[in-house]
């Protein structure tokens, strides 16, 4: 399964990962992804981080799509490819992968979750949105968090991902 880039409803122009649709990529935020695994400052990628642009992009392609994705561009495997030969490899591969669903989302966070009780520690969930990836507010995860903690300051993240995929 993929998971898709959508605009985030709290923040104008914030992305969440693991929204399902692709409506919120442009073609330059795709560009501006895309340079920043350019390494060398030639706006050109190594074919071996093909998968790396697409996953950081919400697409989760399979280790076979990534290789015929490579294949197609350098059977070589030393190339370095240029935006404009990424694309069309991009968008065939988005076309190919389905939508991350609500029990996707549910097995992810039981990575987390140690006990598999169903909820996480509410402290610990608002130090990952405050502190790593694209960082939000401690207001933004008041917001998210609005009527989701229980007493004992737990989530429960079926109902956190509930909320999210609603409100995407």
């Amino acid at each position: 399964s993929s998971g898709i880039n959508a605009e985030w409803p709290l923040r104008p122009g914030y992305k969440l990962y693991f929204e399902p649709s692709l409506s919120g990529i442009m073609g330059d935020d795709l560009k501006d992804g895309f340079s920043l695994f350019d390494k060398v400052g030639d706006n050109n990628i190594e074919c071996s981080q093909i998968g790396d642009v697409m996953r950081a992009f919400g697409i989760n392609p399979t280790n076979a799509q990534i290789q015929k994705a490579k294949d197609g561009v350098d059977p070589e495997g030393k190339k370095r490819i240029a935006f404009n030969r990424f694309l069309p490899v991009f968008e065939t591969v988005k076309k190919e992968s389905k939508p991350m669903t609500f029990e996707d989302y549910v097995e992810g966070m039981k990575v987390f979750d140690r006990d598999l009780v169903g909820y996480l520690n509410s402290g610990e969930l608002r130090h990952l949105l405050t502190f790593m990836g694209e960082k939000l507010s401690d207001e933004e995860v008041d917001q998210i968090f609005a009527g989701l903690e229980d007493d004992n300051g737990n989530v429960q993240y079926d109902e956190l991902i509930r909320r999210l995929m609603k409100d995407a």
